[in-house]
């Protein structure tokens, strides 16, 4: 905290003015400066002052805790405090590591949470902030100590600074500092956001945190108004915003979304506010938590990332924010990221690896353990234990909380579960050991959340689980999610949370039979996903119909262009009534967005329609079938995924099928290039798997928002390829008379095989999973022949037959995903390798 010199001079301008505001008490910079006078002197009278080196606090924020920090800075002793929701234990063990002289507490708050002073002090010197232990030097007996005189002259020492890290996977570590960096930041700061003497600064943090008490320091030695905020009382801090006019303040995202709450909850106004400036870091901030803090507050929440051990690294402002949330923002001045492979090497943008980090605000070391450095390009970076990545243009996105360089994304995973209809919080925790990746999930529900609503949100959770091959191991719902009081998961007290409600839930009620386990959805609910996966596939099967008959009077890349063209507007239109314009950003997406949105729309329509204008639409539809099948495949090439022995059958199977339907059984009917439209319609459903399979690079969007954007974006590569087909002469541009006479099929493919489509498609699949929904693919090629058998169109026994062949290692193969076959023990201890099935969001072809 500022010293009493820093104290005087401000008050000397500024006397009557407020300094520090806790509750209803008041200090004014006269007021404070004779308070930390008093503090000093009786701090000098506790302990010798040449033995003064160390002085420990463990309380909440309190205008008595800021003084006696003053004093503490006046007297030049360390001062670092502790995390007072840890256990007895760890902090005795903290005290005994840093080696602390006095100890200053708040007995009663203390006493609240079960923690015996007179024993954490093991013969300490202690004072008491609430001046009722018994033993301890009374705070409120240094009133008055000073009597006018000038503080205590403090010994010569070197600048030493400790803090502590969250410690919430294991024992805080004490971080050791050398020299003050205050003067660089604060003037970064306050140059770059404008902050005065004019502030009024709501500290919600607690200050043994490290952002709680820098910020704190920043503001007080400009003069500003320190206001301080009660723990754990979201309606109160939300009435302080606007009854103590704050203009900036520093939250946690748990504080936060408790303030936001508040006020959806209707029991608490922040407006009208004098707010400029809200800085919220400490923790992963959701997305959703980002949006809606700025729709309350407005353009003032800005994002810190940064460690205990390299101070604040990044800033995301308001914009950065809107622009891509999933950001936490990029390097101010003095700091550098590199993301490192497992060599310590540095990797490209876009490839995750551990993020490492060069400031002036570095620790010099951990107390008693040696800090993971690397030298890069002259510089010394810290290794930090996250992973994440960083785009083209510098932004940094964090993956997971202390997992190392794991390409896990359990931020985006826990993004996408916070969306499910019913979920207030959730929290993942990484299940340690060898195999399969699996996560314990915890989730909070809201007051509304109905009956049921647990088992809905954990087959939705298991689903975007699955979709990323991670499995859950166990889900519990909670009354909360344990955080410190700084904002951080606390992963061992989530585990045995986590683990007693599993406890609890496996024991029948008393004089009831145990609950059966629910194995599925409600009747209803599976009815209804029957009736629109077959609509979608049907609607699938007539396209090519309907596609073949508009082929007659429109090539291929027109034909691709209106629909797709008409397509994006609407889906644009649906998503941002649904989700808001925010939802058309790409977040730094925007070049996988933009490879995707060409190889599914462009790569899949163009080729699929070119080809399909000189196949039969019977041909098309098979092939388009075949889409599980090549995906299997595709896992295996980029993943090393390797499918197992049934889906290779399958594939051979289904690829006999379809060369039955082709050839109609002569290889004769391949002379001249008969072949070359079905492999184009083969090479377009390839098209359409790679798009499928990139909706996984984009784990926190919904179906609909990654269907649009990209769908937006690929109607550019549409129309800039349409625009150099017909400069070469190979299309021609078509007359409006031509478009019109085709507008009931364009109509049909728009509206119909596309939007209706992606909408059926999406609900059917969170219904029934995506393993049932594949099964429904099935469908296209049967609606397919079944209205070329309704036209008149005859068919030959080995077409049929091919059809038969294929459609049916299609569902041989569905069985199989669902693990009805194993031929070794292996396969079965691991799952066989068995087809992946097409991922939610892979509708609207």
């Amino acid at each position: 905290m500022i010293p009493l010199s820093r104290i005087e001079e401000i008050a000397a301008s500024r006397a009557d003015l407020a300094a520090i505001v806790a509750g209803h008490e008041t200090l004014s910079w006269q007021q404070y400066a004779e308070a930390v006078r008093d503090a000093a002197e009786g701090l000098a009278g506790t302990v010798a002052l040449d033995e003064l080196r160390t002085v420990a606090f463990l309380s909440h924020n309190r205008a008595e805790l800021v003084v006696a920090a003053s004093a503490a800075a006046t007297l030049k002793t360390t001062l670092c405090g502790l995390d007072y929701s840890l256990s007895p234990a760890a902090l005795t063990d903290l005290l005994e590591r840093i080696e602390a002289d006095l100890l200053i507490v708040s007995s009663g708050f203390l006493a609240d949470r079960g923690i015996n002073v007179r024993t954490l002090a093991a013969g300490r010197a202690v004072v008491d902030l609430d001046s009722r232990l018994p033993g301890a030097t009374p705070y409120a007996a240094f009133t008055g100590l000073a009597a006018g005189r000038r503080a205590p002259n403090a010994p010569a020492r070197p600048f030493r600074a400790i803090s502590f890290t969250s410690g919430t996977s294991g024992t805080p570590k004490p971080v050791i500092r050398t020299a003050s960096f205050d003067a660089r930041r604060f003037a970064y700061f306050t140059a770059r956001y404008g902050f005065s003497s004019a502030d009024r600064h709501l500290a919600t943090i607690p200050l043994y945190h490290a952002a709680g008490g820098g910020w704190a320091r920043l503001f007080l030695q400009l003069g500003a108004t320190l206001v301080l905020a009660p723990p754990d009382d979201p309606l109160e801090t939300a009435e302080l915003i606007r009854r103590e006019w704050i203009t900036s303040s520093t939250m946690t995202p748990p504080i936060l979304s408790g303030v936001l709450r508040e006020v959806a909850r209707g029991r608490a106004r922040v407006t009208p506010n004098q707010l400029r400036f809200v800085l919220v870091g400490g923790k992963h901030f959701p997305a959703p938590a980002k949006q809606e803090a700025l729709q309350v507050l407005g353009p003032v929440v800005y994002e810190y990332y940064g460690t205990t051990e390299t101070g604040v690294n990044t800033i995301a402002e308001p914009a950065d924010l809107l622009t891509h949330p999933a950001s936490v923002g990029r390097v101010y001045d003095g700091n550098r990221i590199l993301i490192l492979d497992p060599e310590r090497k540095p990797v490209p943008a876009g490839i995750v690896g551990s993020v490492a980090i060069a400031s002036y605000m570095n620790m010099d070391t951990y107390l008693g353990a040696p800090a993971n450095r690397v030298q890069i390009d002259g510089e010394r970076y810290l290794i930090t234990s996250e992973a994440g990545y960083l785009d083209e243009d510098g932004r940094l996105y964090l993956l997971n909380r202390s997992q190392g360089a794991d390409s896990v994304n359990l931020y985006a995973l826990e993004n996408a579960i916070r969306h499910i209809r019913g979920v207030e919080d959730v929290a993942l925790l990484r299940r340690a050991g060898a195999g399969p990746v699996a996560v314990d999930c915890a989730v909070v529900l809201k007051a509304s959340a109905g009956a049921g609503a647990a088992d809905e949100v954990r087959a939705r959770a298991a689903e975007i689980l699955r979709r990323e091959r991670i499995a859950l191991a166990r889900f519990e719902p909670l009354d909360q999610i344990p955080y410190s009081p700084s904002g951080k998961v606390r992963a061992a007290a989530l585990e045995e949370a986590i683990g007693r409600a599993g406890e609890e839930a496996a024991k029948p009620a008393a004089g009831k039979p145990a609950a059966k386990a629910r194995t599925g959805g409600t009747v209803d609910g599976v009815l209804l996903g029957i009736a629109l996966l077959a609509l979608t596939a049907i609607s699938w099967g007539g396209m090519f119909p309907v596609a073949k008959a508009a082929l007659a009077s429109i090539d291929g890349f027109y034909l691709t262009l209106l629909r797709y063209g008409f397509a994006s507007l609407i889906l644009i239109g649906i998503l941002v009534r649904v989700e808001g314009w925010r939802a058309l950003a790409t977040e730094g997406h925007g070049g996988k967005l933009f490879f995707y949105g060409s190889m599914g729309f462009a790569g899949f329509s163009i080729l699929a329609f070119v080809g399909l204008a000189h196949s039969k639409a019977e041909h098309g539809a098979i092939i388009m079938a075949l889409m599980p099948l090549i995906t299997a495949l595709l896992t295996w090439a980029i993943k090393g995924v390797r499918p197992n022995r049934v889906t290779f059958l399958c594939i051979a199977a289904a690829l006999a099928g379809v060369a039955l339907v082709v050839t109609r059984g002569s290889l004769s009917a391949l002379d001249g290039g008969a072949l070359l439209p079905d492999l184009l319609i083969l090479g377009g459903a390839a098209s359409w798997v790679v798009y499928t399979l990139g909706a996984a690079t984009v784990p926190g969007w919904s179906p609909l928002r990654y269907t649009t954007v990209s769908a937006a974006l690929g109607t550019v590569t549409i129309a800039a390829v349409t625009a150099l087909a017909t400069a070469a002469g190979f299309v021609a541009v078509p007359s409006l008379e031509t478009v019109w006479s085709v507008r009931a099929e364009i109509a049909y493919l728009v509206l119909i095989a596309a939007v209706l489509a992606v909408f059926s498609w999406n609900i059917g699949i969170k219904l029934l999973g995506p393993v049932n929904g594949v099964l429904f693919i099935n469908l296209v090629p049967i609606t397919a022949f079944a209205i070329g058998l309704a036209q008149g169109r005859a068919f030959g026994d080995v077409e049929l037959a091919g059809a038969g062949l294929t459609i049916g290692a299609l569902i041989v193969n569905n069985l199989n995903s669902r693990g009805l076959f194993r031929f070794r023990r292996a396969e079965r201890a691991v799952g066989g390798g068995a087809l992946t099935p097409v991922p939610v969001g892979a509708g609207g072809r």
